[in-house]
């Protein structure tokens, strides 16, 4: 596999989760560029889509890895640039778990990003869209991911990124134009920025 790119299912709060759609259609762009891309949606589970996120890697062994999260505070797309394994027991998981005491420390932590965060963030200024590098993925399941997928693929030397994204703009007709946030991006404008990005990871994993 060329490059797999996943999201997230729902959570307590986001009963429907975007990055679930996005992860898709960013992989059906990069298999129409001639990549073998494949997208994953996490369950938002400590005790069941962790694991299953780090058998896929285990199993597939992809050549380079973009992940993507909802940030639904953020006020623009977040290149994130260190995992730091901070899971909260304050934020239950879809299931209603928390993680458990210490299961995040590890000494490799923090861990910093395989891929090219600044290439990434000149992708997605390039298309206009608001984004910015962040030092910190939170607290929740996406910063866990993103530190096992580090961890997994540190051997391998696997390009590895994870990027953050607000609520999208909706659908024309779905809501007056007066009321959406100037902030929010577009579906299709950010899946193509993410599938260019896709792309250079899978170029330098490779």
């Amino acid at each position: 596999m060329d490059i797999l790119v996943t999201g997230f299912g729902p959570f307590p709060r986001v009963r429907v989760n975007p990055t679930a759609t996005l992860a898709r259609a960013v992989a059906a762009r990069l298999k129409r560029s001639g990549l073998d891309a494949r997208a994953l949606v996490v369950k938002t589970s400590y005790g069941a889509g962790l694991p299953a996120l780090r058998a896929h890697l285990a199993a597939t062994k992809p050549k380079a890895v973009l992940m993507l999260g909802l940030a639904a505070r953020a006020r623009f797309v977040r290149v994130e640039l260190f995992a730091r394994g901070h899971a909260s027991p304050l934020h239950p998981d879809a299931t209603g778990s928390t993680p458990k005491a210490g299961a995040a420390h590890s000494r490799t932590l923090p861990a910093r990003t395989t891929g090219n965060a600044q290439g990434a963030l000149a992708v997605l200024r390039r298309r206009s869209i608001r984004s910015h590098l962040s030092p910190s993925a939170g607290r929740y399941l996406c910063d866990a991911c993103y530190a096992a997928a580090l961890a997994d693929t540190r051997a391998a030397g696997t390009p590895v990124l994870f990027v953050h994204v607000p609520w999208l703009r909706p659908e024309a007709g779905q809501r007056p134009a007066s009321r959406v946030a100037s902030f929010r991006p577009g579906a299709a404008a950010l899946a193509n920025s993410l599938a260019e990005i896709g792309a250079a990871l899978a170029r330098r994993g490779r």
